[in-house]
């Protein structure tokens, strides 16, 4: 891999957290300069747990279309599968296995040299050594 890209991944937990209005997620964001990214992945994740077929989750997939408009999305491609297997099959053969969902965000930001993340699922993520885990 080349070097680290100077930009924080954003988990869909802290997504989930900016829309609630969560102050600890603004407060910590505020003090971060560094460009924010998504994945195509958490969008997806956001989207199942909206049945959209309710008032209020459409506000809030209107919410979601807005702010993943606004940041660099990034997709889920050969190589980032390839970085989620491997992290899966690494946590698996320790014992320390975590959802399919987070394997894959996280495969999906060190793909593309990402290696800081906000996130307020630190136990999950924390097992991934190559991840700098900011929480709130």
């Amino acid at each position: 891999m080349g070097r680290e890209a100077k930009v924080i991944g954003l988990d869909t937990t802290a997504i989930i957290d900016i829309f609630k209005g969560n102050r600890n997620i603004r407060r910590k964001l505020k003090n971060i300069e560094e460009p924010k990214v998504v994945t195509q992945l958490s969008y997806l994740e956001l989207l199942f747990g909206l049945d959209r077929t309710l008032k209020k989750h459409k506000i809030e997939e209107m919410f979601y279309d807005d702010f993943f408009g606004s940041l660099r999305i990034l997709p889920l491609d050969r190589k980032a599968c390839k970085k989620a297997s491997d992290i899966h099959w690494n946590l698996k053969s320790r014992g320390k296995m975590i959802g399919r969902f987070d394997c894959t965000i996280a495969g999906i930001f060190l793909a593309n040299d990402i290696k800081k993340i906000i996130t307020k699922n630190k136990k999950h993520f924390q097992q991934i050594s190559t991840l700098n885990i900011i929480t709130y």
